[in-house]
């Protein structure tokens, strides 16, 4: 049956019933889907652990941690003495949450606590974090409320504890009265409405989207740039997340940007394969060339149950869009095998004594120095490329040599710039403007400025095995700042910046590691004048 006026992505939704199958156990949408098995601390730079120490110390009005009071027992009781640490892992294989854990419990047995008082953790039965719980004796929780394990990391939000207990927590601020969650839950699914979706897909908003997100799409690859009404910008990483980790997989899957200018003159550009998505709370105007309007009036709210209703109500959307996008292009979007890759290369450079090592005899780098700080930094760059006179040149020639690779691709091209580390807050917005000059203005691409390790947990599936013709430059600083409380070296976040750049290469994906010798506080100087370079030479004729 063909009915006029939509869409071919929207009329095989319809025709094959893809909705109602979310709901059946069998057929091609539970195999797409099929994850069986498988204070916010996500960094493994120690600057992240002492801002939390900071912090709980402000909050207790005790003096900053330093010197032997960092190791007094009495002060360590003073400071844990009612803090509870939840580690999660949504993985079998992740480590990061144990060398917090690791980290906290020492402070505990320093402060003559008892560690099992002061640890929770929600993880996946036999999972590495499972097992570290059960050697300290510490509270477990499975993740889903059934004991199961069939949900991935990115759909953790709304079924699971990783956020059914902040919420519910959240919830305790605004009154005592019990069955709040509930109520909210209840209100969210009315407004997901999925016997909508099942019954008359072709009305329901996160369906249309699907369906084009898949008609503007190019080989099974699209570029999202996605514009959120005013306070709402803090979900695009979710959305990012979701989309990329679970369909960035053998060239196809959906990348996801904020909303940018991309120069239209530029001789890179193209607007194919691309789809600007405008959240809005109005009513959706009709849909007009590679733009769609998706109309979520419910996050106009500010009463605070209504917003959190509104919140959970859009977790479930944007995933049924990512599971039907999946559908449609033959993605599986359960799991993310390409990572697996960096995690083996992370645990054997751990066991190095220093896992830059093979960098020192790497042969395919440029080296400069920053003239007004006198900071050395190198680009090391994949095997083959062409090294020019300097980082800058060497990173410019691959650029235009790159976006021009292959002209069926160019739509598909974007820049990515990863930090390794803790950024400071001052120096988001400047990298943010410098990155933005070369890929918006001079390229015409969209950019993407990834904090790691956090980013390799959301975006790295996608970088390594989803649409190809990026081009990436990770960054990380040789100094790190030491750790204020306990025992918590840099050895984990450098080797997971030299993994992540090796097997981003082994997969023939275009990416330079760029080492700065000096801590991350100095680097924006070198950083500002290599991409001041970079534009440099990309201007020349």
């Amino acid at each position: 049956m063909i009915i006029e006026g939509l869409s071919p992505a929207l009329q095989q939704l319809i025709k094959e019933d893809a909705v109602g199958q979310l709901r059946k156990p069998q057929g091609l949408m539970a195999t797409l889907g099929n994850e069986e098995g498988a204070l916010k601390l996500d960094s493994t730079d120690q600057a992240a652990l002492n801002d939390i120490v900071r912090k709980i110390a402000h909050v207790k009005k005790l003096a900053q941690p330093s010197g032997e009071e960092a190791s007094n027992p009495a002060f360590l009781r003073a400071l844990l003495g009612d803090v509870m640490m939840v580690g999660v892992a949504m993985g079998m294989t992740s480590e990061e949450p144990i060398t917090h854990l690791v980290w906290f419990t020492e402070l505990l047995q320093q402060a003559g606590l008892r560690p099992a008082e002061h640890l929770l953790v929600m993880t996946l039965p036999g999972s590495y974090l499972d097992r570290f719980a059960e050697a300290q004796q510490a509270p477990s929780l499975p993740l889903q409320l059934d004991g199961g394990t069939g949900t991935g990391g990115r759909m953790s939000a709304p079924t699971t504890r990783v956020f059914l207990l902040p919420a519910a927590l959240s919830l305790t601020r605004l009154s005592e009265e019990p069955g709040q969650l509930r109520t909210v839950l209840y209100r969210a699914w009315d407004e997901y409405d999925l016997a909508l979706a099942t019954e008359q897909p072709a009305d329901h908003p996160f369906v249309q989207l699907a369906a084009a997100l898949s008609d503007a799409s190019l080989d099974g690859a699209c570029r999202l740039l996605l514009s959120m009404p005013e306070g709402w910008q803090v979900l695009v990483p979710w959305i990012e997340q979701l989309m990329e980790e679970s369909l960035g997989k053998g060239n196809k899957g959906i990348v996801v940007f904020s909303e940018q200018p991309l120069n239209r003159q530029a001789s890179v550009s193209e607007t194919g394969a691309t789809l600007h998505v405008q959240v809005a709370t109005g009513t959706a105007a009709s849909q007009e060339g590679n733009a769609f309007v998706l109309s979520q009036p419910s996050l106009a709210s500010q009463e605070p149950r209504n917003r959190l209703a509104a919140l959970v109500a859009s977790f479930l959307g944007w995933q049924l869009s990512m599971a039907l996008y999946g559908y449609l292009q033959h993605i599986t979007f359960a799991g993310q095998p390409a990572v697996e890759n960096y995690k083996a290369r992370a645990r054997v450079l751990r066991d190095q004594e220093d896992p830059l090592q093979v960098t020192r005899e790497w042969a395919a780098r440029a080296s400069d120095t920053d003239p007004s700080s006198g900071i050395p930094y190198s680009l090391f760059a994949p095997e083959g490329v062409e090294i020019q006179a300097s980082p800058a040149s060497t990173f410019a020639r691959i650029l235009q040599r790159t976006v021009t690779a292959s002209s069926g691709y160019l739509s598909l091209g974007y820049l990515d710039l990863t930090i390794n580390g803790e950024l400071p807050t001052h120096s988001i917005s400047v990298l943010d403007t410098a990155l933005r000059s070369v890929g918006n203005e001079l390229l015409g691409l969209p950019v993407k400025l990834r904090q790691a390790p956090a980013a390799y947990h959301s975006t790295e599936q996608s970088e390594m095995d989803g649409p190809p013709f990026l081009v990436s430059l990770r960054v990380l600083a040789r100094d790190h700042e030491a750790s204020i409380l306990g025992s918590y070296t840099d050895t984990f976040l450098r080797a997971q910046a030299v993994s992540t750049w090796q097997a981003m290469m082994e997969q023939g994906r275009p990416c330079f590691l760029l080492i700065i010798d000096g801590s991350i506080d100095d680097a924006l100087e070198p950083l500002q004048r290599f991409f001041s370079d970079v534009v440099a030479h990309l201007r020349r004729p």
